[in-house]
């Protein structure tokens, strides 16, 4: 039930929460909450990008269909986009995801395919609703792995992103249609 976590985290002897937000929270319940944040094994996340745009780019996103809707929110941003670059958007997780009108290739996710599949992008999408409070307990492991595989990584500037991605250093955090199709276009446009 949806109250079990609260029960345990009043009764551990220590709670251990991997957000801000979610730090918070367990210490209305516990004195003793340590955060820590999502990690990555980068002995198996290895970058293999040439950032060469001598090819048909690829938007990707990795995720599940409960959190495809997400996803979604960029429909017309991908769409508008369009119209100036080609490109292709790569799903992992969701495979009967699909835009009309947009290349769209939409996988099943698999444990053995998920790091390939990663290393395919050469952009990594990470789009959350702004106004959802339930966004703020995501721990933004789907932008570390981005990294982890060496992509330039475009999140929704919320939660654990402001803590993951250094603005315009290690990722771009935008809120706005118009920072996501201007990001992507710059993305898109120059392979440095």
């Amino acid at each position: 039930g949806r109250s079990k976590p609260f029960f345990l985290m009043k009764h551990a002897r220590h709670v251990i929460a991997c957000t801000p937000f979610l730090t918070e929270v367990a210490a209305t319940y516990n004195p003793n909450v340590t955060d820590i944040s999502s990690t990555i094994n980068t002995e198996t996340y290895q970058p293999v990008n040439a950032y060469k745009n001598d090819h048909k780019l690829i938007l990707g996103w990795s995720g599940s269909h409960s959190t495809s809707p997400f996803l979604y929110l960029l429909k017309d941003v991908l769409l508008e986009l369009q119209k100036k670059i080609p490109f292709k958007l790569l799903v992992m997780g969701d495979a009967s995801f699909k835009i009309d009108g947009l290349d769209v290739e939409a996988i099943p996710w698999s444990v053995e395919n998920e790091i390939p599949t990663l290393q395919r992008f050469d952009v990594g999408l990470y789009p959350l609703p702004l106004d959802n409070k339930w966004v703020l307990g995501k721990s933004g492991l789907k932008a570390l792995q981005y990294m982890a595989v060496g992509l330039p990584v475009i999140a929704t500037a919320i939660g654990a992103n402001y803590r993951i991605i250094e603005n315009n250093k290690t990722g771009f955090l935008v809120k706005t249609k118009e920072e996501w199709i201007n990001q992507l276009e710059i993305l898109l446009n120059d392979p440095v």
